[in-house]
């Protein structure tokens, strides 16, 4: 039996309503990878700049900051 055209219109904006949900979980996949890669990139560096720093626990933030800030300045 031959399709109408008002059940192909249905059918249409059916696969269109699938598709864009589709695409909405696939952009907020994209969102949470970014954010799990950034999160571990913040991690590391950290990790990285707390290894040079001697005694870095005892540094309050600011302390650590500044020591970054004159080492990157001293470099320039």
């Amino acid at each position: 039996m031959a399709k109408t055209i008002n059940e192909k219109i249905t059918e249409t904006e059916s696969e269109i309503v699938k598709l864009q949900n589709q695409k909405k979980r696939l952009i907020q996949q994209y969102k949470e990878q970014e954010r799990k890669d950034r999160t571990r990139r913040l991690i590391e560096s950290g990790a990285i700049a707390e290894s040079l720093i001697d005694d870095a626990k005892a540094l309050t933030n600011e302390q650590f900051k500044s020591i970054l800030e004159t080492a990157l300045n001293a470099e320039g």
